[in-house]
C-alpha cells in the first residue's frame, strides 16, 4: 500500500520505492491511474517517471504490457599538455588573430560530482569558475527549480565556501570517485603553469550534476558486485534537463559531455536515454559529446554469426570464481528467431522453451545454487528486434554454455553483451569475444558526436577504445581524441595520469566549446549545433594516409581543432 504522507522527495530518494519510465504522450493521468500512485516526474512531452512501492514492482511489469523494456532502470558507471597541444586546442588559446577559450559557453557533465576547492577551477581571484553543481545526494538543501530533490549551490555559494575557513561546512558537495573532477578539469580547467596543465576550454563555466547511487533493489536485480559505482538512467535524464534548463536560463550555448556506460540495450540508437540525448543534440547552441567507452578488449561482446545448416551453436562463457551473477542480452537482427538453452560446468542442462511473446522462465539447477532466469521479446518494443534476457545468479565458477537455436534463420547475424568493467570480475568474458560493436550505450545514437580513444604519443589507437559498427551497421565512433596517459587534476589539489574514452570525450567537449564560442558568441555561426559542430570536427580530423577511413576503430579520424578552425575558414571566408 502507498504511503501518501511521503513528500516527492522522499519518495525519490526512498529505496522502498521503484522508478519506472513511462511514454505518456501528455496523458499521465491514464498511468497515475492504472499504477494507483501520485508520485511522478515528467521529463518531456513524451517521457514521464512514476515511483512505485517496490512490494508493487515486480507485479506490475509481469501485468501491464504497456511497458516496455526501457521501463526498467538501466544501470549506468563512468568509463575512465602535450595532449592538448597534440589535439590542435592548445594553439587556438593564444591565437594571434582568433583567440578561442571557451568564453560565455557553459560544459555540462552528469557524473561522480567535482572537488570544487581544486586549483583547476578557482581563477587568481579566488572565484569558481562553477555556474552551479546540482548535488542529487544532498537532501537539507534547496532542489533546483523545476526538480524535486538533491541541493543546489550557486556559483555565489561556491564563492563564499572558497573564501570561508570551512567550506565544507556550507558547501559540503564532494567528488567521491574523483571521476568527475577529472574530466571537468580535462575540458575546461585553468590554467596551472607548476603542472603544465590546461584544460581544453580554460574559460569556459563548468556545470555539475553528481548523481545519486541507483537505488540498491535496482543493482541488486542487477546482480552487480558489491561497492560498484552504479548510476540510474532517470537520475541521469534528470541531470540532462538540468543542464539544458542552465544553458537556457544563462542564454549561453552548452556542451553535454557524456562519460557513462552500460552493456545493456539494442547498440542500434533506439535506447529511450539515446534518444533523450539525440533530442537534446538537435537543439542550435547545443554539441552533445559522449565517451565510446572501454570495452573493445575485454571480451564482454559475441558477435554471432549462426552456420547454415546447423541446428544450434553454442556460446561459451568462463565465469570467474565468487561472481554474484551474470546477465547477458543476445540481440537477433530481424527477421530472425533464435532460442537458448544452457548448459551448466558441471553438466547440468537447462533446455530451450519455445520463443514466444512475453515467454519467461525461471529454472533452478540440481547439482548447484543457480537459479537462471530467461524471457524472450520476440519484438522489441523499440529495436522492433528479437531480445533474449538471461539472469544467472550465483552462478558456479567454470565455462558455461548458452546453445543458441535457429528456429527463423534469415540473416545469420546475432550479438550477446554481458556486464561492463567495473560490475564482474575481469576474468568473467567470453571465450571467442569480438571487440566490434563494443562502443557503449548512449554512444550508438547517430546525432550525438561519439568519442574514442588513442594515444597521442605512439599515434596508436587506446586498446580497450570501444569499436563499431553499431548493431544496425552504422559507423561509430565518429572520431579519436588524446586518452592514454593523459595528465588531470582529481581531489585533494592533485594530478594524476589516467586513460580511457571518457578523457577523449572530456578533450572533444572543450573543442566543441571553441566552436560554439566562434560560431554563437561571436555570431559567425548563429545554427551551430551538435551536427554541424561534428561535421567540422570530423573534416578538420587528421588522417594516416595508410587508413580507409571512416572505419570502426578511428571513426573519421583523430581530433584536430586547428584543422577545422581551417575547414571554418574555407566555409565562411
Amino acid at each position: 500500500m502507498e504511503d501518501r504522507t511521503l513528500s516527492l522527495e522522499e519518495v525519490i530518494l526512498s529505496e522502498e520505492y521503484a522508478d519506472i519510465i513511462v511514454p505518456y504522450l501528455g496523458d499521465i493521468n491514464f498511468f497515475l491511474e492504472q499504477f494507483d500512485t501520485n508520485y511522478y516526474q515528467i521529463i518531456d512531452n513524451v517521457y514521464a517517471i512514476l515511483h512505485i512501492p517496490l512490494e508493487q514492482y515486480f507485479e506490475i511489469l509481469l501485468t501491464f504490457a504497456i511497458i516496455d523494456l526501457n521501463a526498467i532502470i538501466t544501470l549506468f558507471g563512468p568509463s575512465s599538455i602535450e595532449a592538448i597541444d597534440s589535439a590542435g586546442i592548445l594553439s587556438m588559446h593564444n591565437h594571434p588573430y582568433l583567440p578561442l577559450r571557451g568564453n560565455d559557453v557553459l560544459i555540462g557533465f552528469v557524473d561522480s560530482g567535482i572537488d570544487y576547492l581544486h586549483p583547476a577551477f578557482i581563477y587568481e581571484d579566488a572565484t569558481t569558475k562553477i555556474l552551479s553543481i546540482w548535488d542529487q545526494t544532498i537532501t537539507e538543501g534547496q532542489a533546483p527549480e523545476g526538480f524535486n530533490y538533491g541541493t543546489e549551490y550557486t556559483s555565489e555559494d561556491i564563492n563564499k565556501a572558497i573564501q570561508s575557513d570551512n567550506p565544507l561546512e556550507s558547501v559540503p558537495s564532494v567528488d567521491d570517485t574523483g571521476h568527475g573532477t577529472f574530466l571537468a578539469g580535462i575540458a575546461a580547467g585553468r590554467y596551472i603553469r607548476e603542472e603544465d596543465f590546461a584544460g581544453a576550454a580554460p574559460d569556459a563555466e563548468i556545470v555539475m550534476v553528481k548523481l545519486k547511487r541507483a537505488k540498491q533493489y535496482v543493482a541488486d536485480r542487477a546482480l552487480i558486485q558489491e561497492n560498484a559505482v552504479v548510476y540510474q538512467n532517470t537520475d541521469i535524464i534528470q541531470g540532462l534537463e538540468y543542464l539544458v534548463n542552465k544553458a537556457t536560463a544563462e542564454n549561453k550555448p552548452l556542451v553535454i559531455c557524456v562519460a557513462l556506460s552500460t552493456n545493456f540495450a539494442a547498440h542500434d540508437g533506439s535506447f529511450v536515454l539515446e534518444e533523450i540525448l539525440a533530442k537534446i543534440a538537435d537543439n542550435i547552441g547545443i554539441a552533445v559529446v559522449i565517451a565510446a567507452g572501454n570495452e573493445a578488449n575485454l571480451g564482454h561482446h559475441y558477435e554471432g554469426n549462426f552456420p547454415e545448416g546447423a541446428i544450434y551453436q553454442d556460446v561459451e562463457i568462463n565465469v570467474a570464481e565468487n561472481e554474484k551473477g551474470l546477465l547477458a542480452q543476445l540481440w537477433v537482427t530481424s527477421p530472425d528467431i533464435y532460442s537458448v538453452g544452457v548448459l551448466s560446468p558441471t553438466g547440468d542442462f537447462l533446455s530451450r522453451f519455445a520463443p514466444r511473446l512475453g515467454q519467461r522462465g525461471l529454472h533452478q539447477f540440481i547439482l548447484e545454487p543457480t537459479f537462471i532466469y530467461i524471457e524472450y521479446h520476440l519484438i522489441e518494443e523499440r529495436s522492433g528486434d528479437q531480445l533474449i534476457f538471461l539472469r544467472i545468479a550465483d552462478p558456479t565458477p567454470g565455462i558455461w554454455t548458452i546453445r543458441v537455436y535457429g528456429d527463423v534463420v534469415v540473416s545469420r547475424r546475432y550479438n550477446i553483451w554481458i556486464d561492463r568493467e567495473g560490475w564482474i570480475n575481469p576474468r568473467t568474458q567470453f571465450l571467442n569475444p569480438s571487440s566490434n560493436t563494443t562502443v557503449v550505450i548512449p554512444g550508438t545514437h547517430r546525432v550525438p558526436i561519439t568519442v574514442g580513444a588513442y594515444d597521442y604519443l605512439t599515434d596508436t589507437l587506446f586498446i580497450g577504445s570501444g569499436r563499431g559498427p553499431t548493431r544496425d551497421l552504422r559507423i561509430k565512433p565518429d572520431l579519436v581524441a588524446p586518452g592514454v596517459n593523459v595528465l588531470g587534476p582529481v581531489p585533494n589539489n592533485q594530478f594524476v595520469t589516467q586513460t580511457g574514452t571518457s578523457i577523449a570525450a572530456a578533450y572533444t567537449a572543450g573543442a566543441a566549446a571553441l566552436l560554439l564560442e566562434w560560431g554563437i558568441v561571436l555570431g559567425n555561426d548563429l545554427n551551430a549545433s551538435t551536427k554541424t559542430i561534428k561535421k567540422t570536427l570530423i573534416r578538420g580530423a587528421i588522417r594516416n594516409p595508410n587508413i580507409e577511413y571512416p572505419n570502426n576503430e578511428w571513426g573519421y579520424g583523430i581530433l584536430n581543432v586547428v584543422n577545422s578552425f581551417e575547414v571554418l575558414r574555407d566555409r565562411f571566408l
